[in-house]
């Protein structure tokens, strides 16, 4: 069939009620691809009735060429972002007992490397001979073989409950806002007022 042929054809099969999928077949049959056959109905449906159907817009070959490239562009925008927040993440968490332990037994040497991993900011005060972290009002010193840490008042059990988890004992201790935990080879010590905790570690 010629193209008015099949054009009147389709018309009438419209008409009679036949489904897109068969207008379509009988397209296909006529050597066109399936989605000028989609086009072809579409077309001819909004001809016919035009208040029923609207009008078919060509896709912007553009718009589909620039699309991969947006895409890639996106998915690079997202990976970036995470890795920045994962780096935030790594280098804005609160000390841990774990963390003193090391400090402890790598020695004062690397204690402003190791604290800025931790968190950014730190630095050593020659007048204070301590590190400080002015942004978290926060310090770090060595005193008679004890490394000792300043903070603000901690009011969850974070700190303690780590201790505890890690084989560390309770020692009663009578004085008040004072807590001890010790294991084998270390001891923690740890004093809470209203406004700072001052937690020391000490070996044994």
């Amino acid at each position: 069939m010629d193209k008015q042929q099949i054009t009147d054809q389709i018309k009438w099969m419209i008409a009679d009620g036949n489904t897109d999928h068969e207008i379509e077949a009988l397209l296909v049959g006529e050597g066109v691809t399936r989605a000028e056959a989609k086009r072809t109905v579409a077309i001819i449906k909004h001809e016919l009735f035009p208040d029923e159907y609207p009008e078919f817009i060509e896709p912007d070959k553009r718009r589909n060429y620039w699309w991969p490239a947006l895409l890639s562009i996106a998915v690079i925008l997202g990976a970036l972002y995470y890795w920045h927040q994962h780096k935030l993440n790594i280098a804005e968490r609160e000390i841990t007992p774990a963390d003193m332990i090391l400090l402890m037994k790598a020695g004062p040497g690397v204690y402003t490397t190791e604290l800025n991993k931790i968190n950014k900011g730190w630095a050593f005060d020659q007048d204070k001979d301590r590190w400080e972290n002015k942004k978290r009002k926060t310090a770090l010193a060595v005193r008679m073989e004890q490394l000792l840490y300043m903070c603000p008042a901690l009011h969850d059990r974070s700190f303690q409950d780590y201790l505890e988890n890690h084989d560390f004992r309770d020692i009663v201790y009578s004085k008040p806002g004072s807590k001890i935990y010790q294991n084998n080879e270390f001891m923690f010590t740890i004093q809470t007022n209203d406004s700072y905790t001052m937690i020391s570690l000490a070996y044994r």
